[in-house]
């Protein structure tokens, strides 16, 4: 008989940004486990950018698709629309494709309804769902972060289409965050570690691989969001888990079902 606790006593570490835990804590907890929160990343408004994010708003009337590769980018370009008082209405002609479910979501936020989805939640397969959907002429506008992956806006590129890409938000390591984790490992004080982008991989590793930590490291369960933070997490030399479809929700069912088996 399944426990109706299933992830009982087990203790699961969170590395995303502390704007962007309290969903995952909350589902976490439901399944019985013990949530740690170390937020190596902190996002951002891309203010050293403002200039050109304030001419590009000015001109949105020019574009004809808008895509959003993340949450974030939903949330910090409306950052930049309510400060310039620009009106959600002047986003109504644009053909809105985003990432996935959870973007997509967030999106209605300034009145967009999504046409525009990939089966799999990679950059890659966005631009493949972009072209099928849109003239070649079009002309499109990319909301991203500072270290997201430029494989879309090139994949566009490369299929004709007049693309300008704007940063809107920037993510910045959190050193002192992850030197706090050095005592959660030594002691074996942690059964997973999550991470949903490979900027979180980067920022944890930059820390805490090393060959002291190794062997307690190895004794952990790696759960990745998807492929591209697997294939960073593989890099450093370590194996994880990833969900088949790539949410939270869908991390925490994974860790679930691990221990089932």
């Amino acid at each position: 008989m399944k426990s109706v606790d299933p992830l009982q006593g087990k203790r699961v570490l969170i590395t995303r940004a502390k704007s962007q835990v309290e969903g995952f804590i909350r589902k976490i907890e439901e399944s019985g486990g013990v949530a740690i929160s170390a937020p190596l990343l902190q996002i951002e408004p891309n203010d050293s950018n403002e200039a050109e994010i304030s001419t590009i708003l000015s001109k949105l009337e020019d574009y004809h698709c808008i895509v959003f590769t993340s949450a974030n980018g939903v949330t910090h370009f409306k950052h930049y629309l309510d400060k310039y008082h620009i009106s959600y209405d002047y986003l109504q002609h644009l053909i809105a494709a985003s990432v996935g479910r959870k973007t997509s979501k967030k999106m209605k936020d300034i009145g967009l309804e999504v046409s525009i989805v990939p089966e799999e939640f990679v950059a890659e397969k966005l631009a493949e769902s972009i072209s099928t959907n849109l003239h070649t002429n079009a002309k499109i506008l990319v909301i991203r972060g500072n270290l997201a992956r430029p494989t879309l806006v090139t994949e566009l590129q490369n299929k004709g289409y007049e693309v300008t890409d704007l940063v809107v938000y920037k993510t910045v390591h959190n050193v002192s965050e992850a030197k706090k984790l050095q005592s959660h490992i030594v002691n074996d004080e942690l059964d997973y570690i999550t991470f949903t982008s490979s900027s979180t991989v980067d920022s944890f590793m930059k820390v805490l691989n090393q060959v002291e930590l190794h062997h307690h490291l190895k004794k952990l369960t790696f759960i990745c969001i998807g492929p591209i933070t697997n294939d960073t997490l593989k890099g450093y030399g370590f194996i994880g888990f990833m969900p088949q479809s790539y949410t939270i929700d869908d991390m925490v069912q994974l860790m679930i079902e691990l221990e089932d088996n």
